[in-house]
């Protein structure tokens, strides 16, 4: 159950000639009226499915390490926010912000993610950094972040996809500790470096490293191809998941906040590869596994499976400080989007972590609105994009 302390966040905003609106942590009994205020804004195609199942939003509510709070008045919930956070790694992250449109005007959102932001960085120094990420069909979720000091740190182009397309934004707020903890001088190679660019300007990060490795994307036309099993049983992937020690390429991967509900094994079992995925948005993510094989082999045979799963998207974290790693991942056509200082806590340590993303449809950015430095972030992967999958065959003719 929640302690005394968590307990004690909450607000109440008075509207002159209308009910107080009260923010608070959510109870079991809120259940069906948070539902039913996500339906009201996204309809049924809402792709979280902590905000649809009510087995997990019990679990959640009930959680201490999730803070989740409301703002009810008249007996009605009209806004939700939730932050999980994993004291083991010293990070959070905020997700699932929503506002009933006839409530928007009162900045709920800000209020509710300040509370818990102050009390978990500050009040209780629970978090060294929080994280989240923001849909781009407007430019609220953008500015709602950067307001409370959040940094801009990448995109994830055609991320989701329901009935279209969406890309998200990479943000977070990082306390003193975080940086004072950071590993410096990472290790890129030369395609990532102009995501490093656009971080360092806005939080003064040192110089990298920048390693040149020669990409010769003819070698995936002669790289042998790993087969699968598919395994889909969530309860059984779980718990091999955390008896399984991550080895090679995959002691560098990190992905927080995801359990495995899918798993690719080889028929000999000396390749496990686990991810999260979601059938709904054709979303997955890699969180780990163990292999001996060289990434691009295992990058590119997962990514073949996926495809004939009809998945839209598929996305690994690696850290900074890898540089032939990183070069693997291109090799399988993974394209960094995003540059996130701090991420992974080693021992007294953080450090730095890029986002590799593969996407099996072309691009569709039709409907992104994005302010100016995810714009950049965008171009930066467009050009990969077009170089990898365009210009390549081009210069091949």
């Amino acid at each position: 159950m929640q302690n005394s302390v968590a307990r004690k966040i909450g607000k109440i905003i008075k509207i002159e000639g209308k009910p107080d609106i009260i923010i608070r942590l959510a109870k079991i009994k809120d259940i069906r009226r948070i539902q039913m205020m996500y339906a009201e804004v996204y309809g049924v195609n809402y792709s979280i499915p902590l905000m649809t199942d009510k087995d997990l939003m019990r679990k959640a509510i009930e959680d201490d390490l999730y803070y989740w709070l409301v703002a009810e008045t008249n007996s009605r919930i009209i806004a939700s926010l939730v932050y999980v956070v994993n004291k083991k790694r010293r990070i959070s992250k905020a997700f699932g912000a929503v506002v009933s449109k006839e409530y928007r005007e009162h900045d709920l959102a800000h209020t509710m993610m300040k509370l818990t932001l102050d009390d978990i960085t500050q009040k209780r120094d629970l978090v060294d950094l929080v994280f989240a990420t923001t849909r781009t069909t407007n430019y609220a979720p953008q500015k709602l972040t950067e307001s409370l000091g959040f940094l801009k740190l990448g995109v994830f182009p055609n991320t989701h996809k329901v009935h279209e397309n969406e890309t998200h934004c990479l943000t977070a707020y990082y306390t003193e500790g975080a940086l004072s903890k950071r590993k410096k001088n990472p290790v890129i190679i030369k395609q990532v470096l102009p995501f490093y660019r656009i971080v360092q300007k806005q939080m003064k990060l040192d110089e990298p490293k920048i390693k040149n490795i020669r990409k010769d994307f003819s070698e995936n036309n002669k790289k042998k191809i790993l087969e699968f099993e598919v395994i889909k049983a969530p309860n059984f992937i779980k718990s091999r998941f955390w008896k399984t020690k991550d080895t090679n390429f995959f002691k560098h991967a990190f992905m927080p906040f995801h359990e495995p509900n899918l798993l690719f094994i080889t028929p000999d079992q000396s390749t496990e590869v686990y991810l999260c995925y979601s059938e709904k948005d054709k979303n997955s993510v890699i969180l780990g596994g163990s292999t001996s094989e060289k990434a691009d082999i295992v990058l590119e045979s997962v990514s073949r499976v996926l495809n004939e799963m009809n998945m839209s998207y598929v996305e690994i974290v690696l850290d900074a400080y890898n540089p032939e790693l990183q070069h693997r991942a291109m090799l399988a056509r993974y394209i960094p989007s995003g540059y996130f200082p701090c991420a992974k806590k080693v021992g007294d340590t953080r450090h730095d972590c890029v986002i590799f993303s593969r996407t099996f449809e072309a691009l569709d950015l039709s409907n992104v609105k994005l302010t100016s430095v995810y714009k950049t972030f965008l171009r930066e992967y467009v050009k990969l994009w077009e170089k990898m999958y365009i210009s390549s065959a081009l210069e091949h003719e």
